[in-house]
């Protein structure tokens, strides 16, 4: 998982402590992934609080107990799938005003651009609507078809 959130631009130390929390399916204590790890808590710290806020893990505590706990957030991949979805909207708004631009100066690569930004809007659509799916059927859809 380290490697797999690293080539997607995020931290090495991101994805493995997503894959622990992933393996474990249970809350995990700062210390408790410091060490399973093998990492410092500064990083734990800062790269589990960036995960919270991305909405894919979810900060909980315990009474009388003054540690962090983390655990995976309940749809912590559809959540995943709506950032990609979002970015990809974002790559369109901004696609839309360059076609604009270079329409009068070369027709054609305005096409070009229409295209992509087209590309992006489409693939947001699609990522939004399985998403959806996979909130409201969960994971097992279409396995016992």
């Amino acid at each position: 998982m380290g490697i797999i959130l690293q080539e997607s631009g995020g931290s090495r130390i991101a994805g493995r402590i997503f894959g622990l929390l992933l393996a474990e399916g249970k809350e995990l204590s700062l210390l408790q992934i410091s060490e399973r790890l093998g990492v410092s808590r500064a990083s734990v710290s800062t790269n589990a609080r960036m995960l919270t806020k991305s909405g894919v893990l979810k900060l909980t505590t315990r009474a009388g107990d003054r540690q962090d706990y983390y655990q995976m957030a309940k749809f912590a991949y559809t959540d995943i799938v709506g950032d990609l979805s979002a970015r990809f909207r974002r790559y369109g708004k901004i696609l839309e005003p360059c076609a604009q631009e270079v329409r009068a100066e070369d027709e054609e690569a305005a096409s070009r651009i229409d295209h992509l930004t087209s590309f992006y809007n489409q693939s947001a659509d699609i990522l939004d609507n399985w998403a959806e799916t996979f909130r409201v059927e969960g994971p097992n859809r279409g396995k016992n078809d």
